[in-house]
């Protein structure tokens, strides 16, 4: 039997191909199975601490106890008697003296209703199981994410710290938007990116644009993340992120836009839209809890964030220090990261860590990037080492915190008085008087 010219040269080059090259493939496949295998592992152990119910608070919120009416009444009222659902709550809330969780949430309490028909759960079940799916969406997309900002080191890092993040995988054991909130937020950042290096692509651009839309639905502080998305375009021009197009700034407009004439409609016009949130603002101003919990200085972020995960915002911070010219994808998340908390901090009595949790996966890949310059800097022969074992420190921490925090602590609301007793870093007045006279007694 006569071989083809073509096969010969095929099985010649199979020949001579020498041992060591061969290696080099088996060795290329063993490193495949072992990225595989441990990226597995993270996210299934991720997912595993999202699913399970550790929260040690169990009450209702005051919170969810509003969407939960919501979705109760839009089962009642039909899908497409939206309106009329909102149109109460409307006419309700001008007779209130504070303002309560709004109606044109429809982002996330159509979801949550549409998940209580097919399903057959109850409102409370179907809320809390989209805020649990939306937080592991949020796992996976941060993987996605950091892969294609940085590769496969870098999806490993950041998927580890993610799955252990302590406020992500406390907002997943309640039945609350600011999870839900978060992933959109970060999907918003991650097709921004992606416009970025890829222009004029229409998947990309129409991809955006829907994400734009429903974070805009979702939550009245999509406000801040898509401002400081803007001024991340802006500050293009100066850090070299990408290519800013003319056909991404109109999309940028184009998706709020869209979301913003959906609220509108739902309202009843433009002049009642107007007036509904003036309103809504002013009254949010007055709300007992707000004033009391919610108010502080334009660094309480920081505050908060060091008390939740002090690792990872002193890396973050460190991070942004050792920022190169050429570190486009760090510049990204530091510019995002600052205008988000810049923009969220400026909001008289309405700056809670909740609201600022799509913060966390920014803040995670600039601790990520500090974590692998330490392992090369520190460790000349085994840099893969120091870097694991960086990582699997920092996860420990956020596990620890988690715990520390919301299961034996038993928090619902992260704010800074609760955190810092739940720290045991203060003690009631009651406590510190009676440990002072028994001091004195002695």
């Amino acid at each position: 039997m006569e071989l083809s010219p073509e096969t010969a040269v095929a099985a010649l080059s199979v020949a001579t191909t020498p041992v060591g090259s061969r290696r080099g493939i088996f060795a290329l496949s063993r490193s495949k199975v072992l990225v595989f295998l441990t990226m597995a592992l993270l996210l299934g152990f991720g997912i595993f601490l999202r699913l399970y119910p550790s929260a040690g608070y169990r009450n209702l919120g005051t919170d969810e106890h509003g969407y939960m009416v919501f979705v109760k009444q839009i089962q009642a009222a039909g899908i497409w008697n939206y309106d009329s659902v909102v149109r109460v709550y409307v006419e309700r809330q001008y007779k209130l003296s504070e303002a309560v969780v709004p109606a044109t949430r429809l982002g996330f309490l159509v979801p949550a209703a549409l998940c209580a028909d097919l399903f057959h759960l109850r409102a409370f079940t179907a809320i809390h199981m989209v805020a649990a799916c939306a937080g592991i969406l949020l796992l996976l997309l941060s993987s996605v994410f950091a892969y294609r900002l940085g590769g496969t080191w870098p999806m490993i890092g950041v998927t580890a710290l993610v799955a252990t993040a302590p406020l992500e995988i406390y907002l997943c054991q309640r039945a609350m938007i600011d999870g839900y909130f978060a992933f959109w937020a970060i999907a918003t950042l991650w097709l921004a990116w992606e416009n970025l290096q890829r222009p004029r692509h229409i998947g990309w651009l129409t991809s955006y644009m829907l994400c734009l839309t429903i974070l805009v639905l979702t939550k009245e502080t999509a406000a801040f993340v898509v401002a400081a998305i803007f001024g991340t375009l802006l500050l293009n021009r100066f850090l070299r992120f990408g290519t800013v197009t003319p056909q991404l700034i109109a999309t940028t407009v184009a998706g709020p836009a869209l979301a913003v004439l959906i609220l509108v409609v739902l309202i009843g016009g433009v002049g009642d839209w107007i007036h509904f949130y003036q309103m809504f603002v002013a009254k949010s101003r007055m709300n007992f809890y707000s004033v009391a919990a919610q108010d502080g200085p334009w660094y309480r972020y920081a505050i908060d964030f060091a008390l939740v995960t002090p690792a990872i915002l002193a890396l973050a911070i460190g991070g942004m220090f050792q920022l190169r010219r050429d570190d486009r994808a760090g510049w990204f998340m530091a510019a995002f990261a600052l205008l988000a908390l810049t923009g969220l901090s400026l909001v008289k009595y309405g700056i809670s860590l909740r609201y600022a949790a799509f913060c966390d996966i920014p803040l995670i890949w600039l601790a990520c990037s500090q974590v692998y310059a330490l392992g090369k800097k520190f460790s000349i022969a085994r840099p893969a080492i120091l870097t694991a074992s960086l990582l699997l420190v920092l996860s420990a921490i956020g596990l620890n915190q988690y715990v520390r925090i919301f299961v034996h602590g038993g928090l619902y609301d992260p704010i800074t008085s609760q955190l810092v007793m739940k720290l045991d870093m203060y003690k009631s007045n009651t406590a510190v008087h009676a440990e002072i006279a028994g001091a004195n007694r002695h």
